[in-house]
């Protein structure tokens, strides 16, 4: 309570609340999302596992260390067991984890790059514009995508160069489309409208 001039009491002011930030305000609604926060926990494991994993456990992946297809737990000492060769499972993941990894993480930005930059030329755009690049997504959304993945690992050399370029070249299609979607969709908002009406490019 506060006084004023006169002697009567008055409620105090409430205190500003402080703005957070979008970043701030980002996290908190994915830490209410209980699977996002799982899915979290479960990639950090798994990318340490990829990382460190190999100090912790030092076998060739490529020795043949026991018999074929041991089963996981069993008297042998090998986690996950042994393959048809008699390979240690658990070595062989630790080792290809971090090139699956890295090949994944390419591939998907990509996908990325590809997909928004054509959705969003064709939904800007319009006109004859849209029609050339939905017909170009189209195109690749026929193509079967393992095929022409393994075409172009073929064609090129089998690195991991080679390999995320085939999945990214394959996986954009979707992507562009829902991109176009959304940019038809803002480009017929109010405001946007609103802002064409007074000259705004």
């Amino acid at each position: 309570m506060t006084v004023d001039t006169a002697g009567r009491e008055r409620p105090a002011a409430a205190a500003p609340v402080a703005a957070s930030s979008p970043l701030a305000e980002a996290w908190q609604n994915f830490r209410r999302n209980r699977p996002a926060v799982v899915g979290l926990v479960l990639l950090s494991a798994i990318v340490a596992l990829v990382l460190y994993g190999t100090f912790a456990y030092p076998h060739d992946p490529h020795d043949i260390v026991w018999a074929p297809l041991t089963p996981p737990g069993s008297a042998a000492g090998f986690p996950l067991g042994t393959d048809y060769l008699g390979r240690d499972v658990l070595a062989g993941m630790l080792t290809g984890g971090g090139p699956t990894l890295v090949a994944g993480a390419a591939a998907a930005l990509i996908t990325v790059v590809i997909g928004v930059t054509v959705g969003a030329l064709a939904g800007f755009f319009g006109g004859w514009v849209d029609n050339v690049l939905m017909r170009l997504t189209e195109f690749f959304q026929v193509l079967p995508a393992l095929l022409f993945a393994m075409v172009l690992v073929t064609l090129f050399s089998a690195s991991l160069v080679t390999i995320a370029l085939a999945i990214g070249v394959v996986s954009w299609p979707q992507m562009a489309r829902l991109t176009r979607a959304e940019f038809l969709r803002i480009r017929e908002l109010e405001y946007v409208t609103a802002a064409r009406a007074v000259g705004a490019r």
